[in-house]
């Protein structure tokens, strides 16, 4: 097991009882018995793509539980959530690049810089598909340049094993989100909204600015939208 992977487990052990939620409950979330879970806490046993995507489902904060830190609601989602879904890509790369405005502007620098512009990679080609082969693990891997063989070594991972999941014939366990996130810096939140545009990265990026800074650039996006008719009904707001 893991640093990382422990690290995860001791935040789901700490979130259950913070919830005043017991095992039996918890497992009941997932959809396995109380003595399955236990033994997913305790570490005996892996918790499985599945498992970790009904968490999602049920509305536990899997960012927290892998980095930490807690998921971010800005009005990055909300203009994405009223958006019709034909334009979302469009709006998508105005985003994008707004945001990435707002990064000179401020002059980001070092590991945070590096760190933002490979996830916004991420999102460029989550808004410009080049493949039928359009999974999110695709992307990830087209957006850092990497061969499946490379994946494979930084997630830990048989190749043949790799190639499932990039495929989408089979989901990343929680101990490969894990990876993910400890090597690569990705949340797991980005796996697990294959058909929902992940603003995560950029809604952390954005409550790095200032506010007076926030407010132009969503004034810019705002305009953006009008001009690209986002929202139902044309351009009216």
């Amino acid at each position: 097991m893991s640093r990382a992977y422990d690290k995860m487990l001791n935040r789901l052990n700490a979130y259950r009882k913070m919830q005043n939620m017991s095992q039996e409950n918890m497992g009941s979330v997932m959809g396995i018995t109380q003595s399955h879970y236990s033994k997913l806490e305790s570490g005996k046993k892996i918790i499985s793509g599945e498992e970790l995507y009904k968490l999602k489902k049920k509305g536990i904060d899997v960012d927290y539980l892998f980095s930490g830190t807690k998921s971010l609601h800005t009005v990055l989602d909300e203009l994405m959530e009223d958006c019709r879904r034909e334009k979302k890509a469009d709006l998508l790369q105005l985003m994008v690049w707004t945001i990435q405005q707002g990064m000179g502007n401020t002059q980001m620098e070092g590991s945070a810089a590096a760190r933002c512009t490979r996830e916004i990679e991420l999102l460029r080609y989550q808004a410009f598909p080049h493949t039928s082969e359009n999974t999110v693990w695709y992307r990830i891997r087209m957006a850092n340049e990497m061969t499946q063989i490379e994946m494979a070594e930084a997630l830990d991972v048989s190749v043949k094993r790799y190639r499932e999941i990039e495929k989408g014939n089979t989901r990343a366990s929680a101990e490969v989100a894990a990876a993910l996130y400890d090597t690569m810096g990705y949340l797991p939140s980005i796996i697990l909204e294959e058909d929902v545009v992940n603003l995560s990265c950029l809604n952390h990026i954005w409550k790095e600015f200032e506010e007076e800074l926030q407010k132009e650039l969503e004034v810019f996006i705002r305009k953006g939208c009008r001009l690209l008719e986002c929202r139902p009904g044309g351009r009216s707001e």
